[in-house]
């Protein structure tokens, strides 16, 4: 009777080893740190950055109330690996798009920061929704004359402008 007992449950015994096993190599391997772990969205949204353009507008304009932006050029405390333009580059600044207005509804289709007609990145609201700030690795968008828009998906027809264009400080500028 007590041979049974151990020929029913070692079949299980070993599966669930086996599992425990495999769960605990796996979380090793995700926990080890490595040299191109992506930066937090949250740290370099709170990173120091050099003011590069600002706009606010007398008046709030749209159905989004939009009031300015501001673009700030941030240095990252360490090299990215990310995909600009299709092509994987190593990165050691990033562009921060701040737009003011709002306050900003809560959607299901994420807020969208463009310059011009190419995406900047998908932005994140603050919590009072006064604001909403997107990240980009392409330099490339910082250009004198650009204009910032937003929308709530990627629908170009639905952007919302801002009628002041990118004017560079004179410090700033994308060398």
């Amino acid at each position: 009777m007590k041979r049974r007992s151990i020929n029913r449950y070692l079949p299980i015994v070993i599966i669930i080893s086996s599992f425990l096993l495999a769960t605990s190599v796996f979380s090793q391997r995700n926990t080890t740190p490595t040299a191109n772990k992506e930066l937090p969205l949250k740290e370099m949204l709170s990173l120091p950055g050099r003011l590069l353009s600002e706009a606010k507008a007398e008046r709030p304009s749209s159905d989004l109330k939009l009031t300015g932006y501001r673009i700030e050029e941030l240095q990252l405390p360490r090299s990215l690996n990310v995909e600009v333009r299709g092509q994987r580059v190593a990165v050691d600044r990033a562009w921060r798009i701040t737009v003011q207005g709002g306050p900003f509804p809560v959607r299901a289709l994420p807020a969208v920061v463009w310059i011009d007609d190419q995406i900047a990145g998908n932005g994140v609201e603050n919590e009072s929704l006064s604001q909403i700030t997107a990240i980009t690795f392409d330099g490339s968008l910082i250009r004198p004359g650009g204009v910032v828009s937003i929308s709530y998906g990627e629908d170009k027809e639905d952007r919302r402008r801002l009628s002041q264009g990118i004017q560079l400080r004179r410090e700033g500028g994308n060398q």
